[in-house]
């Protein structure tokens, strides 16, 4: 009998073994990542595929286009006031990441580096405010900025991506500088720097791949935002990107190709941000999380 159940168990365990060396496999591997990749990019494709037809064609049972036009673009772009939203999303997204890197570079740095009471509580509350449900704090904002006068203003916009944020860039940054030794601020005091001095001359250059990682991820996550810009929009002089595909949809009928161009001009800053600036938002990521 336990002859038996230890050929069984040695029998199990070579099953075992053929299994992970066929799924480690290289061409399981790579069949794996081509399908999570096909996954990824064939919306992608067919959004673009589709900005190249005519709004005919689009119910046309034809994955590519007969006769591919840019007409969906001249329509996206002038005929409804797309330019406009554009604009508005470079200024709320470049504004948005310069308030939350000066104010969230120093916040990470003070975290990391100075000891006052209560300063793990006050950190984990930070952190804290990006617990709740964007969803819930609709209502709040809302009122918020109908009475500072702030609805329909990028301004309005631009607080709230602020508030989105800055907790996520203090906690790269902190996590960045805490990897930094600290011999390096006492070394640069020593040789005569001023606190600023030292922080400007040594320790900046150092979590340089942080600061490049939160001005990236910011500018990323503030260009896409939906929710809080939508609540306060109303027109073009605020709108952002993604509200202003909303443009799109009449009552009656939705300009698919148009709708798929607005999609495509908005996607082309982040993928130039991601392609160029991939290195520093990886080595960024890594480094935050190391604290």
């Amino acid at each position: 009998m336990a002859g038996k159940q230890g050929t069984f168990g040695i029998e199990q365990y070579r099953r075992r073994q053929r299994f992970w060396h066929v799924v480690e496999s290289p061409y399981v591997v790579h069949l794996v990542l081509f399908a999570a990749v096909f996954f990824i990019v064939s919306p992608l494709v067919w959004e673009l595929l589709t900005s190249l037809k005519t709004q005919e064609q689009v119910f046309q049972l034809t994955y590519l286009p007969t006769d591919p036009t840019l007409e969906p673009y001249r329509r996206a772009l002038f005929d409804r006031g797309f330019w406009r939203a554009v604009v508005n999303s470079v200024i709320v997204a470049g504004a948005s990441t310069a308030i939350v890197m000066v104010l969230g570079m120093p916040a990470g740095y003070v975290f990391s580096r100075f000891r006052f009471p209560f300063d793990n509580a006050v950190f984990t509350f930070v952190l804290f405010t990006r617990l709740f449900p964007p969803i819930g704090l609709v209502t709040p904002y809302y009122r918020i900025m109908t009475f500072g006068g702030l609805v329909n203003t990028r301004i309005g916009i631009v607080m709230a991506n602020v508030y989105l944020w800055l907790p996520l860039v203090i906690y790269i940054m902190r996590n960045f500088f805490i990897t930094i030794p600290t011999a390096l601020d006492e070394a640069a005091r020593v040789d005569g720097c001023t606190k600023v001095q030292a922080f400007r001359h040594i320790v900046f250059p150092v979590v340089l791949p942080g600061f490049a990682a939160g001005t990236i991820l910011t500018f990323l996550y503030s260009w896409r935002e939906f929710l809080f810009a939508f609540t306060v929009s109303a027109d073009l002089t605020s709108m952002t990107i993604p509200v202003a595909t909303f443009l799109f949809v009449g009552d009656t009928s939705i300009d698919w190709p148009a709708m798929a161009a607005a999609a495509i001009v908005a996607l082309i800053p982040s993928v130039l941000v991601v392609l160029f600036f991939q290195r520093y938002i990886v080595v960024g990521l890594t480094g935050g999380i190391k604290g």
